[in-house]
């Protein structure tokens, strides 16, 4: 008797993953609520925005996954919503893990959720073309502070920030662009339109196994470079400090923004420096002291004397002072001093103009990651053949 081989059965982790796999109507309907909520938009809102045809009702089903929205239904949303029209095709891979926010943001849950949305669907081309490239991920260094006694934080948090500038190979001197320093290293950062009560967050993108840092940053902080690139690079890092250390469960996030503060100030401008820039036992200071070092090492004035403060260079009653100034002054409207640089990125533009010149990726996939039309693309793109 002539014996079969047996398939064999999928084991159950196989099986229960395709019994509960999303259908396509699913995805897609996933994929129309993401690109709404990008927009600001409420269900009767697009409904209105598109005629109320579809309705807002059908729009609740197609984003149920109840129902699939036709070819020409999906060609109206992808140009009310300002998306390519392949977003609606693509499988949702990653996610976006205990977001951070750099303050207690005024943004109410809609107004966080259409930005998450936003720096997400950035995100999610980025990884695509490292993955088209084959770019392996940089893990990012962790710093463990769940079991440091709370005294003993002030010493960690400034040894954390000198291990991660020795691990980057930065050196002690000032950082001529941060923007540049952490994509370079791995993490993923999205400039957002400015909207009241956002400065930045921070996260990790998630897809399977895969965790990458990623930053959004309001784009308020580049509007006025003359004056706020320093606010820009000090919340950059202060995002990164929220990537880098593991807080104890028991902090408020006040405390964390504390701690992530003195982070960013310490990666800026290291003790060593500081101190032979700054001097020690400080009595009085000079406005144009603090402009100078502004200008070097691109932090503001009200950072600079917080960096002395917390490192004992000047007196409480000192830097009390200075805070009393500064507020009669309206410091924090407009700010002595300039740091001339530059903390503008490009480097995913590079990437997929790479993937299209090595064939990897079609014109039309490149304008797709790229959000732009063909004819923008062969201004951009010049082959040299």
């Amino acid at each position: 008797m002539t014996m079969k081989t047996a398939t064999p059965s999928p084991g159950t982790d196989e099986m229960r993953s395709r019994i509960n796999a999303p259908t396509p109507a699913a995805r897609m309907g996933d994929r129309l609520r993401r690109a709404r909520l990008m927009a600001g938009m409420s269900l009767r809102g697009l409904a209105n925005a598109l005629d109320g045809e579809p309705s807002h009702t059908q729009i609740a089903k197609f984003e149920a996954g109840d129902a699939c929205p036709d070819s020409k239904q999906l060609a109206r949303f992808s140009r009310v919503l300002r998306v390519r029209p392949d977003y609606f095709f693509q499988k949702d891979g990653l996610k976006l893990e205990t977001v951070e926010y750099r303050s207690q943001t005024k943004l109410g849950v809609k107004g966080r959720k259409r930005l998450e949305e936003l720096a997400y669907e950035f995100f999610e081309r980025y990884l695509e073309i490292e993955r088209i490239l084959g770019i392996p991920p940089e893990p990012l260094p962790c710093v463990d502070l769940t079991q440091t006694p709370v005294e003993e934080f002030p010493v960690a948090i400034e040894q954390a920030a000198k291990n991660l500038r020795e691990a980057w190979k930065l050196g002690m001197n000032p950082i001529p662009n941060v923007h540049v320093m952490l994509e370079t290293h791995g993490v993923k950062v999205k400039t957002l339109a400015h909207e009241d009560g956002f400065d930045g967050f921070s996260a990790f993108a998630a897809d399977g196994d895969l965790r990458v840092p990623v930053i959004a940053l309001s784009k308020r902080w580049l509007e006025k470079p003359e004056m706020d690139l320093p606010r820009f690079r000090f919340t950059a890092i202060h995002e990164l400090a929220h990537l880098v250390m593991k807080f104890p469960e028991s902090h408020s996030h006040k405390e964390k923004e504390i701690w992530c503060h003195r982070f960013a100030g310490a990666f800026l401008i290291p003790r060593e420096p500081f101190e032979e820039r700054f001097g020690v036992n400080r009595v009085k200071i000079a406005l144009n002291e603090l402009i100078a070092i502004k200008r070097e090492w691109g932090m503001s004035l009200a950072a600079i004397m917080k960096r002395a403060s917390n490192l004992n260079l000047v007196t409480s009653g000192r830097y009390k002072t200075y805070c009393i100034v500064a507020k009669k002054n309206r410091w924090h409207v407009n700010e002595p001093g300039t740091w001339i640089g530059d903390e503008k990125s490009s480097r995913f533009e590079p990437l997929v103009l790479r993937a299209l010149a090595q064939e990897l990726v079609t014109p039309s996939k490149a304008a797709g990651l790229l959000g732009i039309s063909l004819p923008e693309l062969g201004t951009r793109y010049t082959p040299l053949d």
